[in-house]
């Protein structure tokens, strides 16, 4: 245990998951000229974007459960890697296939980040700061999201998108040599989850209810947020007239407002907030703005307001629940299998959100529709976090060990 917090390498392993985020927020700016650029079709330019979520769903608990044996630090590095190649390979894609490939290649480096980097805060903070330093770690999605769908139009509109995946690898590569050179001071510690097979981490993250109650949490927080985030534009633009730019724009706005979300739930888990708690207000409070967002009789602007209060206060959800896999595995050395159980809850909502967002305005003929589904899984993510509080009470006091 490290006498104080090395606040540099919690730096390094944030900015690692702000890099791999910046590869799903480089996608949906350049999704048309890129369909245009190889002749994409609408439901091939679909798996473009659904790769990175099918393949977190897919292998998350796996790649979970080789961070805890083969060590967190190096898994976050061959995951910068798995980036910097997939993002390379896509830079110079002549057709879809080629395509798809690179963005799996890239989905496994995001996944590889982001079930590793909570272990390595883990071990880099000591316990009075872990909490922080873990809801630090929480902000990793949004930021990265939200500073690439910023900074890309520009970069799309000078030199076009395979310029745009040759500076998202450059990224990865300098991250890389950054952790390299930051990373000596890293302890090369036995990784913690050589004691037990990797069915035998996975058996026993999977017996631990809370477990299951957080990744569903995580699930059900996903499918809105998401939905929102994904089909937001279309509605402005189709409902309400508004430029595409502009569109675009204002989304991404939405999109940095659970940063600091994020943030303060990060504050608040280090002042002795309790996860479940943060988790109900969060879902609570998205859902009361499901409410308004789709409804016509509200004016636009209130309703604009109604989701960036959504997407800020719903930031408190997935730091709540990204910080509590070392409070609810069942030991240090099941860390990275219990977080890549919670991935792969949030992966899994992505996967369903948006087409079931899709399904339930054809359905119902508006987006009204839309917000009644938003508004069901905010209601069982609540219900969910309250079932949670048992548990959480019997956990023993926060301090990431055995």
């Amino acid at each position: 245990m490290p006498a104080k917090t090395r606040w540099g390498i919690v730096a390094l392993a944030v900015g690692a998951g702000i890099v791999a985020a910046a590869h799903v927020g480089k996608l949906p700016p350049a999704l048309s000229a890129l369909r245009a650029d190889l002749g994409l079709s609408l439901v091939a330019g679909g798996w473009v974007v659904s790769m990175f979520s099918v393949t977190g769903m897919a292998v998350a608990i796996l790649a979970g459960t080789v961070a805890d044996r083969v060590g967190h630090w190096r898994l976050v590095l061959a995951g910068l890697a798995s980036l910097l190649i997939g993002s390379t390979l896509g830079a110079f894609a002549d057709g879809g296939a080629v395509l798809l490939f690179s963005r799996f290649l890239e989905g496994l480096g995001f996944i590889s980040v982001a079930v590793s980097v909570p272990s390595v805060i883990l071990r880099a903070a000591v316990p009075g700061d872990r909490r922080l330093a873990l809801g630090l770690w929480g902000a990793y999605m949004p930021a990265g999201t939200a500073l690439m769908m910023v900074a890309s139009p520009a970069v799309l509109a000078i030199a076009g998108w395979r310029v745009l995946w040759g500076a998202a690898a450059a990224l990865a590569l300098l991250w890389m040599a950054a952790m390299l050179v930051g990373g000596r001071a890293v302890p090369r510690d036995r990784p913690a989850g050589l004691g037990r097979s990797a069915i035998g981490n996975i058996r026993l993250s999977a017996a631990q209810p809370g477990t299951w109650l957080l990744a569903l949490c995580f699930a059900l927080y996903t499918i809105p947020w998401l939905a929102l985030m994904v089909w937001l534009p279309s509605f402005m633009i189709e409902t309400r007239g508004i430029g595409t730019a502009a569109a675009a724009t204002l989304t991404a706005l939405v999109v940095a407002m659970n940063v600091p979300g994020n943030l303060t739930a990060g504050w608040l888990l280090h002042r002795g907030a309790r996860h479940w708690a943060l988790i109900a207000v969060a879902a609570g409070v998205m859902g009361l703005c499901t409410l308004g967002i789709f409804a016509t009789a509200l004016p636009d602007l209130l309703r604009y307001a109604l989701c960036l209060v959504f997407s800020l206060v719903g930031g408190m959800l997935p730091t709540a629940v990204l910080s509590g896999a070392p409070v609810f595995a069942p030991g240090l050395g099941q860390v990275g299998t219990t977080n890549g159980m919670l991935v792969q809850g949030s992966n899994t909502g992505q996967v369903i959100g948006p087409p079931a967002v899709a399904a339930a305005v054809q359905a119902g003929g508006n987006w009204e529709a839309a917000g009644i589904l938003m508004l069901a899984a905010c209601i069982a993510a609540t219900l969910a976090a309250l079932a949670l509080r048992p548990i959480e009470r019997r956990r023993p006091t926060y301090d990431g060990t055995d």
